[in-house]
């Protein structure tokens, strides 16, 4: 019987909150340890059920990596890659999975790399194609041009790649982490629009650092990588933007004063952007680099205007998005974010239909034939009393969450276990600011929901 949780409405939100440590610096962090020689440090790293996927595919490669309070300690394996010859399981990863898949083709054994049901539908053809054009052997061990995938190892050769930019951006920074280990320096050809460059920037600061020789043209569609030694480094992990957001979003949604912690104030994720976005709703947003603190006012608790966002480079917040214009008393109208089909769902489409379930007016807006944003007009509230879907998607249940809020009656929403995946601590954030929930059976379901 599948569990549903019932979220009462809250009458306010403010209070101190944790936003947890960013998920992608972890992960990136964690496989320069591990490709370096010598042992690293990463701090203030985020545990979570997807960096717990990375350290075990990690480990699996042979790094040691130890947990400390506050920190991981690893011991990296060097330029020597060992002959592992095993199955490297990415759980619902997609960073993992591509990553994986083209550090093993520098392995000197065969590698099977899989993941779940849901990372078994995600598109990979153009990675594994690339890197057939870089010398590796991959064969797809199902689908064609799918997860799981066998690659049979012997080394990459170098040369030049070609990849989409509209798909992921993570096609990227797979080829870019295992170009290093190339026979000879490796060129990646980007065709079409580059999205969610920051993704990008976020990789090749973390190759940069560890001492990686590389080259990137201004409009990231050509990049250079030369043969080099990962070089260890101890870092300090900032916090998650896509992760704030959903306390970003609430406070947004609720007169009063909201103090966020452990923020830094400055990064490179792009998803950095709901900070202005909340600022032109009327929101105040201040930074306190003495505690490491965000302090958000928001007097009104009313959200007012029309406006227009552009997410092509901050895609994760595409649900937090729907979520807060389902208030705008006026109109938020989101584009680029077509990138977002490819995620564990199709997240448009999924706000989109369960808000629609909801009572909110919402939009969802074509391009070039192509799902690409929304147009939503707000109301101050919404009956509520309504069965939500995660579509399997832990971004979709956090907002709708959120959305849920403030609304007159509670709410059912599947899909709650899987806030571990990036935010661990959600609920326990939320509690504190007098959210009431209940894990029910479905069948307990009002008649006529639909999950």
């Amino acid at each position: 019987m599948r569990m549903l949780l019932k979220v009462d409405p809250i009458d306010s939100f403010s209070g101190t909150f944790r936003v947890p440590s960013s998920k992608p610096e972890t992960q990136r962090a964690i496989l320069v340890g591990t490709l370096a020689e010598g042992t690293s440090r990463v701090y203030n790293d985020l545990r979570c059920d997807e960096t717990e996927t990375m350290k075990a595919a990690c480990r699996a490669l042979g790094a040691e990596i130890t947990e400390h309070e506050g920190f991981l300690e690893i011991k990296g394996i060097g330029g020597t890659l060992p002959d592992i010859r095993r199955v490297v399981q990415s759980r619902g990863s997609g960073l993992v999975f591509r990553i994986v898949t083209a550090l093993a083709s520098a392995l000197p054994s065969p590698t099977v790399v899989t993941g779940d049901a849901t990372l078994r539908k995600r598109v990979m053809a153009p990675l594994l194609d690339a890197l057939r054009e870089l010398g590796a052997d991959i064969e797809s061990i199902a689908d064609e041009g799918k997860a799981p995938i066998v690659n049979w190892g012997g080394g990459l050769k170098g040369g030049t790649c070609r990849l989409p930019g509209d798909i992921s951006s993570q096609f990227i920074t797979a080829i870019l982490f295992a170009a290093p280990l190339a026979e000879g320096p490796v060129e990646i050809e980007v065709t079409g629009e580059v999205y969610s460059q920051s993704y990008i920037r976020q990789t090749l600061a973390s190759l940069t650092d560890a001492g990686i020789k590389l080259a990137v043209s201004e409009d990231m569609r050509h990049y250079h990588v030369e043969p080099s030694h990962y070089q260890t480094q101890d870092v300090t992990i900032h916090e998650d933007y896509t992760s704030a957001s959903y306390l970003l979003a609430a406070a947004a949604l609720f007169p009063g004063r909201t103090v966020l912690t452990n923020v830094y104030g400055d990064s490179l994720q792009g998803e950095f952007a709901i900070v202005p976005i909340l600022e032109k709703l009327g929101v105040s947003v201040t930074f306190d680099e003495d505690t490491l603190s965000m302090i958000v006012d928001n007097p009104e608790g009313s959200l007012c205007g029309d406006f227009e966002v552009d997410v092509m480079d901050c895609p994760n917040i595409v649900p937090t998005l729907a979520a807060l214009g389902a208030y705008v008393q006026g109109s938020l109208k989101v584009t680029g974010g077509r990138l977002t089909r490819f995620h564990k769902a199709s997240r448009i489409e999924a706000m989109a239909a369960e808000l629609t379930r909801a009572g909110v007016d919402i939009e969802v807006l074509y391009a070039d034939g192509v799902c690409d944003g929304f147009l939503v007009r707000g109301a101050q509230t919404y009956p509520g009393g309504v069965t939500l879907s995660s579509w399997g998607d832990h971004r979709i249940f956090m907002s709708l969450f959120v959305a849920g809020l403030r609304m007159q009656s509670a709410n059912r929403f599947s899909g709650f276990e899987d806030v571990k995946l990036s935010f661990p601590s959600f609920m326990e954030e939320f509690t504190k600011a007098g959210a009431r929930t209940t894990a029910v059976e479905e069948e307990d379901a009002p008649a006529g929901a639909v999950a």
